[in-house]
């Protein structure tokens, strides 16, 4: 495995969440591209969320192969149509995960597990928390929304937007959202949100303004959670059985830490090779 600007499985072509343009680059979920690659593989939904028509879509837990290597994706938990990406080439094989969520949610499947010599995987927290669960993030929100006549869930990413809203309506809550939301949702094949009312999401960096006097709640990694603890990614990463273990993420180092000898910190401003 090598980092640069995205994980490179050293002796493929393939690429892994590149942020630089890449021949061919596997892309854990929507919110994880970068610009003007070539060969995308990713899962139907994940080339529908970022606009990718002249890609093929690759099922989940349907093996293909590229060449002489055995390719399968598997469910991430992350988000709508994330995926990890399990490789085998010859007798050694990888799982690249990128971030995950283990527990199941309302039409998406918690992170499938598949044993590999490596892995690689996401700690995002800079810092050690007990996070709530998805289910109990989704009822603190609901709550929240309320107590306001109006209100505006601000969220870091497509992907996230579009699972609040759905957790949302399963309370109870119907929730509107800007343009980019309602195109990616219907680019998608989901249902639409309503383009206006009192409660609406948009994603950071929309310019889309508020109703005037409208409370205002940022959602993030902490309060929207992947995993909720470093527990659940350890538990996880010991049910792939890998030898080697490469971590990413702010809080790549703590778990590192925790895991011992076989694992490795893997992105700037270090570099480490793994040859498949």
């Amino acid at each position: 495995m090598t980092w640069r600007d995205g994980v490179h499985l050293t002796g493929t072509p393939i690429w892994c969440d590149a942020r630089r343009r890449r021949d061919v680059c596997f892309v854990s979920s929507a919110d994880r591209i970068g610009p003007g690659h070539g060969q995308l593989i990713a899962t139907p939904l994940t080339l529908s969320l970022i606009g990718a028509k002249d890609q093929l879509g690759v099922p989940l837990r349907r093996p293909f192969t590229l060449g002489t290597l055995r390719l399968e994706l598997i469910p991430s938990g992350r988000g709508v149509g994330a995926a990890a990406l399990h490789v085998e080439a010859g007798e050694r094989s990888v799982l690249y995960a990128g971030a995950i969520r283990t527990t199941a949610q309302p039409a998406l499947e918690g992170a499938d597990v598949r044993a590999a010599d490596a892995v690689v995987v996401a700690s995002p927290l800079a810092e050690e928390v007990e996070l709530p669960a998805l289910p109990q993030a989704a009822e603190q929100l609901a709550a929240w929304v309320r107590e306001h006549a109006a209100s505006v869930i601000v969220v870091d990413t497509i992907v996230d937007g579009i699972e609040i809203i759905g957790w949302l309506r399963s309370l109870g809550i119907e929730v509107a959202a800007t343009r980019a939301l309602r195109e990616a949702k219907l680019a998608a094949g989901l249902a639409e949100p309503a383009p206006k009312g009192p409660v609406f999401v948009k994603v950071e960096g929309d310019r889309t303004k508020p109703p005037p006097g409208a409370a205002i709640q940022r959602v993030t990694a902490r309060s929207w959670p992947f995993v909720s603890s470093d527990r659940e990614l350890l538990a996880w990463i010991e049910q792939t059985r890998a030898k080697q273990v490469f971590v990413t993420g702010a809080g790549a180092q703590r778990i590192v830490d925790a895991i011992g000898a076989r694992a490795k910190r893997l992105g700037p401003p270090t570099q480490m090779s793994l040859a498949l």
